[in-house]
């Protein structure tokens, strides 16, 4: 609740005092609901929600799953699916392949005729990958009105087809792979349970999959292994930040808090690579654990989306705050 209810204050621009005002209590008071240290009575949630223009359910954290749109105008286009984007590389490093929104590609369709250092584009699964264009092969759209995904469909490894738009949905997923009850707590149990349903199979699932004769029992333990693997990879998605370089090697590297992810990266995102050095300065998850990449000697950098937008809106916090 508290991290709601700071999200949508400072999407809304307000300061901690300035919204305090707004719904008629103390600045220390607000305070405390933001911190989670007391609760919010039920005339101030109802007027909190019509000062940030948001249903009072989203700010206890009960919403509808924002899902990917299929020809559906009403979701807007940065949800609508389009297609996949392939990208290859002249370092001969494995090409990246990303299901992608009408508005991940019409952004990325004007950066690409662009003179920029760097592209940024947003996958529908949790992917933020921003690309130095001088890396580029060459990089072929494929709108969902094909089959095959580019020049040589059958060689992405990597890709995950699933396409899971909510920021939400992948703060649930990274409380799953950490076994994180707190984190799950914070999260209304149908969600969770949904959740867990798209990204991994129980033993009741599979118990019934081998009675339906769906599976063979004696492919039981082959086909969970499969599966973890590829739950695996989704956990992936939310915990790691990988990275190519231009000798095509490819690292992986738990990555670290939102805040410091933001701040390492997002000149390449804003500023279009302006840094007072070539090398970006990234702590890595673990004690005293520091990694210098160089951003001329990269393919792509990947990035959890939900921890990137939740470093910029940390950023932005601080910026508000300074303002009081």
């Amino acid at each position: 609740m508290a991290l709601k209810l700071k999200q949508y204050r400072i999407q809304a621009g307000l300061t901690q005092a300035k919204l305090a005002k707004a719904v008629g209590v103390s600045q220390p008071n607000y305070q405390r609901w933001e911190s989670g240290a007391s609760s919010i009575p039920e005339d101030k949630l109802n007027k909190l929600a019509e000062v940030l223009q948001i249903g009072a359910d989203a700010l206890l954290g009960r919403h509808l799953p924002i899902e990917a749109g299929f020809y559906d105008e009403s979701v807007g286009e940065d949800l609508n699916y389009y297609g996949e984007v392939a990208v290859y590389f002249h370092s001969g490093g494995k090409p990246l392949l990303l299901s992608i929104s009408d508005g991940a590609f019409s952004r990325l369709h004007q950066d690409l005729q662009r003179s920029l250092a760097f592209v940024t584009v947003e996958s529908l699964s949790n992917q933020t990958v921003i690309i130095r264009t001088q890396a580029i092969a060459d990089l072929y759209f494929s709108s969902e009105a094909y089959d095959d995904y580019g020049l040589e469909h059958g060689h992405y490894e990597d890709f995950i087809q699933l396409q899971m738009p909510d920021a939400r949905d992948w703060e649930i997923v990274e409380a799953l792979c950490c076994d994180d009850e707190n984190g799950l707590n914070e999260f209304a149990p149908e969600d969770v349970r949904r959740v867990s349903e798209r990204i991994m199979i129980t033993d009741d699932q599979y118990g019934k999959l081998v009675a339906d004769g769906l599976i063979k029992s004696e492919e039981l333990e082959s086909e969970k292994d499969k599966n973890q693997k590829e739950t695996d990879r989704i956990f992936d998605l939310a915990m790691k930040l990988t990275y190519q370089l231009s000798s095509g090697q490819r690292r992986s590297v738990d990555a670290v808090g939102a805040e410091a992810l933001f701040e390492a990266f997002y000149p390449l995102v804003d500023f279009d690579g302006e840094l007072d050095n070539d090398l970006i300065r990234l702590p890595i998850a673990g004690w005293h654990r520091i990694v210098f990449i160089n951003k001329n000697a990269l393919d792509y950098v990947m990035l959890p989306t939900h921890r990137f937008d939740q470093g910029r809106m940390e950023m932005d916090a601080e910026m508000l705050d300074e303002l009081e």
